[in-house]
């Protein structure tokens, strides 16, 4: 989240003191803001959009995008197997950075890989996937997929008059099969990135 430091950018290029900002939100003193800047106290939704109105940004960017810099912070919400028998896990490990153009409307987060299974697709075990969360697919598209008993994986799509087969980018791993109430899309990989440890 890149509210404190946005404020605090925000403030400063337009040259308001935290006395000002509090001033036109209808605060008796500084020290709101003043918390909100050093990360120990957060506005109200109301407030959030009286900042951003004051500023003339986005709310979603003045809470996610470093306005610096214009990139968005996206959430790294947990690991996802390319391989099979991973389960799902919705903890936020971290913060990864994408351009503004790579963010438009809708729900983003990244995944953090293990497995070899989609290494053919220059995914490989350590890398995190950017996904755009969505319910449909395109044939042949690369997407999350929560199967049953909560396990996870990215693999290829293919639609076929029988069902969904899930197809991974080794041929060490066989195709699996299922019929389409067996699997859940939960998005599209729209990228990878290698990290470096």
């Amino acid at each position: 989240m890149e509210f404190k430091k946005n404020l605090r950018y925000l403030r400063k290029v337009n040259r308001m003191s935290q006395d000002e900002l509090a001033d036109k939100l209808g605060y008796k003193s500084f020290t709101t803001v003043q918390k909100w800047e050093d990360g120990t106290a957060f506005p109200r939704v109301s407030t959030l959009n009286r900042i951003a109105d004051i500023f003339h940004v986005d709310v979603d960017h003045l809470l996610n995008l470093n306005i610096r810099t214009e990139q968005v912070a996206v959430p790294i919400v947990g690991e996802v197997k390319a391989g099979y028998d991973l389960y799902a896990n919705e903890d936020i490990y971290g913060y990864e950075y994408c351009d503004n153009r790579e963010y438009g409307p809708g729900e983003y987060f990244y995944l953090k890989v293990k497995g070899d299974s989609m290494i053919d697709s220059r995914i490989g075990p350590g890398d995190i996937v950017y996904v755009r969360k969505q319910d449909y697919l395109n044939d042949k598209d690369i997407g999350v997929f929560l199967l049953e008993n909560n396990e996870v994986t990215i693999k290829r799509i293919l639609f076929n008059k029988n069902g969904i087969t899930l197809r991974a980018s080794n041929p060490d791993y066989p195709d699996r099969r299922f019929r389409p109430e067996e699997v859940r899309i939960l998005g599209k990989v729209l990228h990878n990135k290698v990290l470096f440890e």
